[in-house]
Formats: C-alpha cells, sequence, structure tokens
C-alpha cells in the first residue's frame, strides 16, 4: 500500500502549490491595487 501513500503525498504537495500561488498572486494584486489608489 506504499503507493497509496504516495498519491496522497503527491497530491497534497501539489495542493499546497496551488494554494501558495493563488495566496501570492493574492497577495501581489492587493499591492498593486492600494498602490495605484
Amino acid at each position: 500500500m506504499w503507493y497509496f501513500a504516495w498519491l496522497l503525498g503527491t497530491l497534497f504537495a501539489c495542493s499546497i502549490a496551488v494554494i501558495a500561488g493563488l495566496a501570492f498572486e493574492h497577495a501581489e494584486a492587493k499591492k498593486t491595487s492600494e498602490s495605484e489608489e
């Protein structure tokens, strides 16, 4: 059953990467919108 743990770990790592990317993009957009005002 090692492949089950490997699959879960891979999906978890990918989801963390996606969430981090979205959070970074959101922070950058917020920063640029504040500087425009």
